[in-house]
């Protein structure tokens, strides 16, 4: 099973829920959080390109904004985006105490220890969920905005990460089958307590995976915005209408696709538990 299959898993669990906020609001909150979180990053380049100019103006392609008015714009974005990300963590972290408050409050007690693990790593998989849905809006909408605007760097980007593929689909599939061989072990553990060593080495083994995808996830951000650029100049690529607005862009909606590709396996990896709770 693959990790939509997965995500198709936890956004059934979580709409089967009730009393809850509607899937659609949780989403639109954590999406809007995540573009926030990266806006007002790549919108301080312009003003630091000025400060150091020493200008009167910030120039945003063609639009001129005046340094006083830029920067009270800027802080009433970065207010903003205070206010929605506490709003967006709040409502994730809420909602997850309200899912496990009503199972402990309305399930008989033998279900309740029956399917406690079972029920609390079914509702640690919303949270990925979430978080992982706050990284792939941004991180799909400043990816294409850097295509868009600089195309050709771009494509040498996307060329670079295809050869990444194949290493990278290896170690996913190891990193899946240890963590369903962890989940395995650990419906059987209460059962079965001579195979505790087993469960141990097989924690250590995925979470070792799990610690080598990622760090090598940074490794392949930075390395292949490195590669790409040296490319770029090799190949006589101009820069000159392509500000560093752009690179950055480029590269912070890499970072954040990565995170939500991240937060797709911690889900994949909670699938059997989602499985055994909505059967």
């Amino acid at each position: 099973m693959n990790h939509s299959n997965g995500i198709a898993l936890a956004v059934n669990f979580y709409r089967r829920q009730q009393n809850i906020p509607s899937l659609g609001w949780v989403l639109a909150v954590s999406g809007i959080s995540g573009v926030l979180e990266t806006l007002p990053i790549l919108l301080s380049l312009p003003l630091i390109r000025t400060l150091f100019l020493n200008t009167e103006q910030v120039f945003l392609g063609s639009i001129q904004v005046k340094v006083v008015h830029y920067v009270l714009a800027l802080l009433v974005l970065l207010l903003l985006r205070l206010f929605v990300g506490i709003y967006s963590q709040f409502l994730n972290a809420s909602t997850r105490i309200q899912l496990l408050a009503h199972f402990r409050a309305n399930s008989p007690q033998s279900e309740r220890q029956r399917l406690k693990t079972v029920f609390g790593k079914s509702v640690q998989s919303i949270n990925f969920l979430l978080v992982g849905w706050s990284q792939l809006l941004p991180g799909l909408l400043f990816s294409g905005a850097g295509l868009a605007l600089f195309p050709e760097f771009g494509g040498i980007i996307l060329g670079i990460l295809l050869l990444w593929l194949v290493p990278m689909r290896v170690l996913k599939n190891r990193q899946d089958l240890a963590h369903e061989h962890v989940s395995m072990l650990q419906s059987a553990l209460d059962e079965n307590e001579s195979i505790t060593m087993d469960w141990r080495d097989a924690r250590y083994k995925a979470a070792r995976l799990d610690s080598v995808n990622k760090n090598l996830r940074e490794f392949i951000i930075v390395s292949t915005l490195i590669v790409a650029l040296f490319l770029s100049h090799a190949l006589g690529l101009s820069f000159s209408d392509n500000s560093l607005l752009v690179i950055l862009m480029l590269l912070r909606g890499m970072q954040q696709l990565f995170t939500a590709y991240i937060m797709a396996q911690q889900v994949s990896a909670l699938r059997g538990f989602l499985k055994e709770y909505t059967h």
